[in-house]
């Protein structure tokens, strides 16, 4: 048989062994190339390299296009966010091939196996202990691992099957959106013909998380218009410096943007000018009545107030332990009218003593775990 055919055959195989990851990848194109060592996808192609498949029999060719079927439903191409890429490779490797050995199928040699990674284990955590493993073994001035591959396993360094990684980055967010359909058809028509799985529910967790930028979000919290005028109720302070006291521009409707900044977090100067920036965008496109940046790790550190014609420079202060609940009792407290919350935190404490404040909250979200908050809308932001 021809590779093209061998792979064919493969992938009927998969309908009838794997339904629900055979139904998402008729969503995906497969192709025949020598420009890739072995085989690789970007979630739109799964390529296979023909002088590779020539050294696998027809089991090992099941279990490498499982494989890469694996990272395209499990979304591994869009989930990387930034992190070292051959680390995420092979973290992501080490999970589906344990998926892969835990059915009973085979594997073309060269993978990657770790023995304590479980099947079950996310990507994240697979990855966060492989860095810290990494890291450490760098402190300790050893190389990473056995041949400076993570955690001393022998296995290939970037994952893949020859050590260079077989997983490319998605080509944009929109065929991240195409794919969240497309599995979320595949659960429901597996799930209504019994074939539910905790593979299927596992994979539904990253389906429908919010992929849409903080501040678009932002902007439609604040979309509600209303008229403009003049007060000398709050004078502008821009002018007060010199002297003058001249009325500053508010819109009663809208009222003001209440901005919560954890400062037991892990944001620089730099990532503070970059959300500064982006702030100062929505406000001037929207112009809500002036912006109220509070700063709190375990208690308010620091409140910063904007009017409508100041420039936005965020002054972090504090450094502490971590409180979000603070933020929401000086929201509650204060005598203003904001139009909504937005709170920039790794999200990393006690959630549930937060009280709702009334008003949209936007969890602008920079950590790595992704907890739920009890409220409002979670946004993820990559700094």
């Amino acid at each position: 048989m021809t590779p093209e055919q061998r792979v064919d055959l493969a992938y009927s195989k998969l309908g009838l062994r794997e339904p629900f990851i055979a139904a998402v990848m008729t969503r995906v194109k497969r192709e025949i190339s020598t420009a890739i060592p072995t085989a690789a996808t970007n979630g739109t192609v799964c390529k296979y390299n023909p002088d590779f498949l020539a050294k696998s029999n027809d089991e090992q060719l099941f279990g490498l296009v499982l494989h890469e079927s694996c990272h395209v439903v499990l979304m591994h191409m869009w989930r990387r966010d930034g992190r070292d890429p051959s680390l995420w490779n092979y973290a992501n490797d080490a999970i589906i091939n344990a998926y892969i050995k835990s059915r009973g199928y085979s594997l073309p040699d060269g993978g990657v196996h770790v023995d304590w990674v479980r099947d079950e284990h996310s990507s994240e955590y697979v990855y966060d202990k492989l860095k810290k493993d990494q890291q450490a073994n760098e402190g300790d001035g050893q190389e990473n691992g056995s041949g400076g591959k993570p955690n001393g396993s022998g296995a290939p360094s970037a994952g893949g099957f020859d050590g260079t990684g077989d997983l490319e980055d998605a080509i944009d967010e929109a065929t991240r959106t195409d794919m969240e359909a497309t599995i979320v058809t595949a659960a429901k028509m597996a799930k209504d013909c019994g074939h539910g799985s905790s593979l299927i529910d596992r994979i539904l967790e990253n389906v429908g998380k919010s992929s849409v930028h903080w501040a678009d979000v932002t902007r439609s919290m604040m979309t509600e218009s209303a008229a403009a005028d003049y007060t000398y109720q709050r004078p502008s302070r821009r002018f007060i410096a010199a002297g003058m006291y001249l009325p500053s521009l508010r819109t009663d409707a809208l009222g003001g943007l209440a901005v919560g900044f954890d400062t037991s977090g892990s944001m620089g100067q730099k990532e503070c000018d970059q959300i500064a920036a982006e702030l100062q965008a929505i406000i001037d496109d929207l112009q809500p009545s002036f912006v109220e940046v509070i700063y709190c790790d375990s208690s308010i550190a620091g409140v910063q107030r904007f009017e409508r014609d100041e420039q936005l420079v965020l002054k972090p202060k504090g450094g502490g332990g971590t409180r979000f609940e603070p933020v929401f009792q000086h929201v509650v407290e204060a005598y203003e009218q904001y139009c909504g919350l937005i709170y920039f935190t790794d999200m990393e404490g006690d959630l549930d003593e937060c009280t709702d404040p009334g008003i949209p909250v936007i969890w602008a979200d920079i950590g790595r775990y992704h907890p739920q908050p009890p409220f409002g809308t979670r946004v993820d932001v990559p700094l």
